[in-house]
C-alpha cells in the first residue's frame, strides 16, 4: 500500500468506523513513537484548522528517555501548529501504592489524564494510534489467556469518544508514510522487553508463525473480527432484551434477578446477563466495585451461573470486589457487601425460633419459588379493568412502581418468602391502616393448624402477600398504574 492509498484508507476508517462528523474537536494522543506520529500528520490533513489538539503523557518510567519522548511530541506539536498538552505521572511508585501491573496502571492514569484534557478544552473525541498489528497481538493475547467469543472481537474502531482510525492500516505501511514524509519519530525502548507477551508477541512469535506459514498471520487474525463482533452484538441485544425485562434494580444498588425465567436462557446468553448484572451492582454510596464487564473473570461469571442453575436456595456466593450474590425465594440478589448496604437480617431463614443465616447454612425448610414477570401495555391495561387487584392462591399482580418504591424502603432488601414472625404487620388490601398478620389471621378465622403452615412475602416485618389469604393494598393496581409485575409461585397448579 503506498502513502496515498493509507491515508485513504484512514479517511474512510474514521468516517465510516470511527463515526467522525463534520466539525467535531479531535484530541489525539501522541506519545512520539510512529503510530501516534502518523495519526497526527493525517488528523493534520484530515481536519480543519483549529480541530485538532496533542496530548502527551509522561509515564516517567524510562528516567531521562521518558523526558525526551515529552519534549519530541511537544515540538512535534509546535512545529503543524497544533495546541500541545502534557502530562505525568510516576508509574512505578503509582503502580506499587495501588497494587497493581504497571502496564495496568499506566493505561489507567493515561486515559484519565486524556479524558479530563478533552473535557476541559473542548474536544469531542480522543484518537489513539492502535494499528492492524496491535489488533492481531490483542487477540492473541485474548486466545493465550484463555477468552470467549468477546476476545475475538479485538479493539474496536470505537469506545464511546475514543477512535482508532489506524485499525485498518498496519505497521510496515505507517513507516512507509512517515518515510515519504520525511518525519522522525522516537522509538521506546521498552518494546523490546520480552517480559512482556505482547513484546513476545510481536517481536517473536507471530513473525515465526507468519514464516512457517507463508502468510500474514495479523491479517488473517483481524479479518475474522467483523463476524465474531456481529455475533457478539446479537448475544448482547438478547440479554440486553431479557435484561430490561426481567430485573429489578433499588435504589440501594442492589439488583434482583428471578431465577426462573433465567434457567429458561441458552447459556451463551444467560452469562452475558450475569455480566452485565455483576458489573453494575454498587454499594450504597453508588461505587462499582468492577469497573466494568471485562474487568470481571470467567471463573466469577461460573460461579454464579452454576449457583442459579443447581436451583439450592439459602446459598451465599462471594463473586469478587465484595460482591454478594443470594439464592433466595425471591430470585438471586446480587448486592455489595459493606455494612451501609448489606443488613444480614434480609436473609435470615425462620424455622420454629431457629436464627440460622443464609450465609452458614442452607435453610432448613424448603419454600416455594417465586417467578415475577412485568407484563406487556396490553395485559397492564386488562389488569387495570378489573377491580384493582386479583390473586389467588398461587398468583398476586403488584403495581411495579409501588413495588420498587417499598424495597428501596427497606434499604434495598429482597422481599423473601418465609412463615410468620412476631411483629409481622400488612396493610390488608380495601383497608388504611397496618394490622398484625397474627390477629389477621385469627379474624379471618383461620385454623390454627393452617396458621402453623402459612407462608408469606415479606421484607423485614413489612408483609406484602400471604397466599390464598391477602395482599398488601400498598401494592394496590389503579389506573395510575404504568407497569405490573405478576408473582407466581412455581409448580402448582394455577386458577386463572
Amino acid at each position: 500500500m503506498n502513502p496515498d492509498d493509507s491515508y485513504s484508507t484512514f479517511n474512510y476508517t474514521i468516517i465510516e468506523h470511527c463515526g467522525y462528523r463534520p466539525g467535531e474537536k479531535v484530541l489525539a494522543a501522541l506519545s512520539g513513537g510512529p503510530d501516534s506520529v502518523c495519526m497526527l500528520l493525517m488528523l493534520k490533513k484530515f481536519l480543519p484548522d483549529g480541530s485538532l489538539g496533542a496530548a502527551h503523557f509522561n509515564h516517567m518510567i524510562r528516567a531521562g528517555e521518558s523526558d525526551g519522548d515529552e519534549e519530541f511530541s511537544r515540538k512535534l506539536s509546535e512545529k503543524l501548529d497544533v495546541p500541545f498538552f502534557a502530562g505525568r505521572a510516576n508509574i512505578l511508585e503509582a503502580a506499587k501504592k495501588e497494587g497493581t501491573g504497571i502496564e495496568e496502571c499506566a493505561r489507567e492514569y493515561r486515559y484519565r489524564f486524556l479524558k479530563k484534557t478533552a473535557l476541559d478544552n473542548g474536544y469531542d473525541l480522543i484518537c489513539v494510534g492502535h494499528n492492524l498489528n496491535d489488533n492481531a497481538e490483542t487477540i492473541l493475547m485474548h486466545i493465550f489467556r484463555g477468552c470467549s467469543l468477546d476476545g475475538l472481537c479485538g479493539l474496536a474502531y470505537r469506545s464511546d469518544n475514543i477512535i482508532r482510525p489506524l485499525l485498518d492500516i498496519d505497521r510496515g505501511e505507517i513507516i512507509e508514510y512517515l518515510s515519504s514524509a520525511g518525519q522522525l519519530f522516537v522509538t521506546d525502548s521498552s518494546n523490546k522487553d520480552v517480559h512482556y507477551l505482547r513484546n513476545r508477541l510481536r517481536n517473536d512469535i507471530i513473525p515465526y508463525i507468519s514464516k512457517r506459514l507463508g502468510y500474514d498471520v495479523s491479517r488473517v487474525l483481524v479479518r475474522q473480527t467483523p463476524f465474531s463482533t456481529s455475533e457478539r452484538d446479537c448475544l448482547e441485544s438478547l440479554a440486553k432484551e431479557y435484561i430490561d425485562k426481567n430485573i429489578i434494580r433499588t435504589g440501594e444498588g442492589n439488583i434482583i434477578l428471578a431465577a426462573g425465567s433465567f434457567s429458561e436462557l441458552h447459556p451463551s446468553v444467560a452469562r452475558r446477563v450475569l455480566r452485565h448484572v455483576i458489573a453494575t451492582v454498587s454499594d450504597s454510596s453508588g461505587n462499582l466495585p468492577y469497573k466494568g464487564r471485562k474487568d470481571i473473570v470467567s471463573d466469577v461469571v461460573e460461579r454464579a451461573f452454576n449457583a442459579i442453575r443447581s436451583g439450592k436456595k439459602g446459598r451465599s456466593i462471594q463473586l469478587g470486589r465484595s460482591v454478594v450474590m443470594r439464592i433466595t425465594h425471591s430470585g438471586a440478589v446480587f448486592s455489595c457487601d459493606d455494612e451501609k448496604c448489606i443488613d444480614r437480617r434480609t436473609v435470615r431463614s425462620v424455622d420454629n425460633g431457629d436464627n440460622a443465616s443464609d450465609l452458614d447454612a442452607p435453610a432448613p425448610i424448603r419454600y416455594p419459588e417465586l417467578l415475577a414477570t412485568e407484563l406487556s401495555g396490553e395485559e397492564t391495561e386488562a389488569e387495570k379493568l378489573r377491580s384493582g387487584f386479583r390473586a389467588d392462591n398461587f398468583t398476586v399482580f403488584f403495581d411495579k412502581a409501588k413495588y420498587i418504591d417499598i424495597i428501596n424502603a427497606h434499604g434495598g432488601k429482597a422481599p423473601v418468602m418465609r412463615n410468620p414472625e412476631p411483629g409481622d404487620v400488612i396493610m390488608p388490601f380495601g383497608m388504611q391502616g397496618s394490622k398484625k398478620v397474627q390477629k389477621l389471621l385469627i379474624d379471618m378465622k383461620i385454623p390454627l393448624e393452617r396458621r402453623r403452615n402459612v407462608i408469606l412475602l415479606a421484607i423485614d416485618a413489612e408483609v406484602l402477600w400471604i397466599p390464598g389469604i391477602c395482599s398488601s393494598e400498598k401494592l394496590r393496581i389503579t389506573h395510575e398504574t404504568q407497569n405490573v409485575l405478576r408473582i407466581n409461585i412455581q409448580g402448582e397448579e394455577q386458577n386463572e
